[in-house]
């Protein structure tokens, strides 16, 4: 075979893996709920940061003013879930209440600015305040549910999530007048429209969450077992997504003094289609990697895209006076992009611990929404110095990135800057039959499949047919037909090949890969 025809051979086989991956994904109605659901949040996301439609007056003490009542709002509101609301049972009819509320206000502030009733300043604060505190219901909601799903799943999902999103803002942000903000407005109850509510809250089905489940269901949730778990389990989850938080937290300072610099006008303003088309581009470059090298890219390789995204975007920013404009894009792209991953993370993170989702999203978006008010403690600090709006800010830029790669590197243990999971000295046909019985492993333990359900399993992957099966395990094919059935039901599956991409789509524990 020439090199031509083998350099045919291996693109048709990728176009064949995208094609398998993105059908397995947009196939399937739920997981297009979740999608669509999740993207319609990010969507409004986007549009409320780059393309308002209720704009304050311009630059200066109205840009600072509606930082921090969004915020605060928003603080507060994710405190409140994370400490009691996410308890409740009517939870995500407390969400879609919210979402709705967010819809009514957000066409009431725009008829009284439009007709001139009130000044566009207290249209936009008030918009700002309740919609923020109400969209913290809905990104809750949606954590909860993503934090059901394994790994890989979670990942594709929230990446075709996002793509979806930033093509959806471009089209909203090309409209103006009512018809904008109408479509803004249907976002959040859209959005809660689609998320699912025939689950039972929000604690995963796994490992320490089952113990405290059953602690508590038994009236003895006081007991030093459960207690002992679930402080194992917070324990879990802080040690696996702290230093991402510390590293998500200064580059959020780093992004936000940008962006707020670009609101009041005091640096080169760039238009947030820019920075929706240049993640879109990432995104799905990120979705297609997903889906030719399955459970491979997961949400830790954010390090290897944001990194340098916010490296280049700082040097333009400082180096070159005409391309700071696009440097503070760069830099808002890859913030976007690690906002992303952590959702994913702390999802997966939940799962793995146990711990609860509503809880866990909580505090880590309460501790992102905090971030615009100390991007605002800093340029107010700078300000007191004399040095707003000179290089000075760019020099103070450029040292928090650089302190976000000493943290990095101080920090890391191997998971942030991994080397991948299959040694290059290992013959990889060898290494991946050995990893994908692991992952069959792992499929027995987490979807706690019989003794003779995982020996089923084990036949079934091989491609045995339900005849040999019968006779190698002396049963009757009716017998054999209701194993199988039993385990597509319980992995969640319809057939045998979605049943093999979900074990490969496993990860096993850190000691086990």
């Amino acid at each position: 075979m020439s090199s031509d025809q083998t350099a045919k051979h291996g693109l048709g086989r990728v176009c064949q893996k995208v094609g398998h991956g993105l059908s397995l994904i947009f196939s399937d109605k739920t997981s297009v709920i979740y999608i669509f659901g999740l993207a319609a949040f990010y969507t409004w996301n986007l549009v409320d940061i780059f393309a308002p439609p209720l704009v304050g007056s311009g630059g200066g003490p109205a840009v600072e003013v509606s930082t921090i009542v969004s915020s605060a709002c928003n603080v507060g509101s994710y405190i409140a879930i994370a400490v009691l609301l996410s308890r409740f049972r009517s939870f995500f009819a407390l969400a879609l209440a919210a979402s709705v509320g967010a819809a009514v206000v957000v066409l009431g502030a725009w008829g009284l600015w439009s007709a001139g009733l009130v000044d566009s300043q207290a249209a936009s604060l008030a918009y700002k305040g309740v919609t923020r505190a109400c969209a913290a219901f809905v990104i809750v909601a949606w954590g909860m549910r993503f934090s059901e799903l394994e790994g890989s799943a979670l990942t594709q999902r929230a990446l075709a999530a996002f793509c979806v999103a930033t093509l959806a803002f471009l089209v909203i942000g090309a409209t103006r007048g009512f018809l904008q903000c109408g479509l803004f407005a249907l976002l959040l109850p859209l959005s809660m429209g689609l998320c699912p509510r025939d689950a039972d809250e929000d604690i995963p089905r796994e490992g320490t969450s089952r113990l405290l489940r059953d602690g508590a269901s038994s009236g003895c949730g006081d007991d030093l077992p459960a207690v002992s778990a679930r402080r194992a389990g917070v324990r879990r989850f802080l040690s696996s997504v702290w230093r991402v938080l510390l590293v998500f937290m200064l580059f959020g300072i780093v992004t936000w003094v940008m962006i707020l610099g670009a609101q009041a006008g005091l640096s080169a303003a760039f238009p947030g289609s820019v920075v929706a088309g240049a993640s879109f581009l990432v995104m799905a470059c990120l979705l297609v990697a997903s889906c030719v090298f399955k459970g491979i890219i997961s949400y830790r390789y954010v390090y290897k895209l944001v990194l340098p995204l916010v490296m280049v975007g700082l040097l333009l920013v400082a180096a070159f006076e005409g391309f700071r404009g696009m440097g503070a894009a760069v830099v808002s792209v890859g913030f976007t992009c690690f906002d992303l991953f952590c959702f994913v993370m702390v999802a997966t993170a939940c799962r793995q611990s146990g711990v609860r989702a509503g809880a866990a999203f909580g505090w880590y978006r309460a501790l992102e929404s905090f971030v615009p008010m100390v991007a605002l403690g800093l340029m107010a600090a700078l300000g007191q110095l004399g040095a707003r709006g000179g290089n000075t800010t760019l020099y103070v830029l450029v040292a928090a990135c650089v302190l976000v790669l000493a943290v990095v590197l101080v920090f890391d243990r191997g998971n942030i800057l991994e080397r991948g999971r299959l040694k290059p000295d290992v013959v990889y046909p060898r290494a991946e039959a050995l990893y994908f019985a692991r992952q069959c492993e792992e499929a027995i333990r987490r979807y706690e499949l019989s003794p003779r359900e995982a020996e089923v399993l084990s036949l079934v992957v091989r491609g045995r047919s339900v005849p040999h099966i019968a006779e190698r395990l002396y049963l009757s094919r009716g017998t054999v037909k209701t194993h199988i059935a039993r385990i597509y039901q319980k992995l969640g599956v319809r057939d045998r090949q979605e049943m093999i991409d979900r074990i490969e789509s496993l990860e096993l524990p850190a000691g086990e890969q």
